[in-house]
């Protein structure tokens, strides 16, 4: 599978934050799915993967894992940080978002599981 790389300051927003989008609203609704979570999930992994510890973007996306291990999924507590994760990866380079991308996607191919990922990956 070829990996593409859009020309720096243009996003594919399909693959990077409508996803993301879709299954907020997707939350508390009748066709709401795994794969949605893995969606909102694979935002805060990879803007963890970008970021060091300390900084603003980790902490929102550290928060956001922990708001999509719990049940039921509080749709107002993860609206502001999926904002704030989709407005910051926006900003960041194609360069960096596509190798935090391959990054993440190795680090579960390599455990041989579709398994939702955890925080662990970051």
């Amino acid at each position: 599978m070829a990996t593409h790389i859009l020309p720096l300051g243009i996003k594919n927003r399909m693959k990077t934050e409508l996803p993301a989008l879709i299954a907020l609203e997707a939350i508390g609704q009748a066709w709401f799915c795994e794969s949605h979570r893995f969606d909102l999930m694979s935002i805060a992994l990879v803007a963890q993967l970008m970021t060091t510890q300390e900084n603003q973007i980790h902490v929102a996306s550290s928060s956001l894992i922990a708001l999509l291990e719990a049940l039921p999924l509080d749709t107002e507590e993860i609206r502001p940080l999926v904002m704030l994760i989709n407005e910051w990866l926006q900003r960041q380079p194609n360069c960096r978002v596509q190798a935090a991308i391959v990054k993440l996607s190795a680090r579960i191919k390599s455990e041989g599981t579709n398994k939702l990922p955890t925080k662990k990956y970051a």
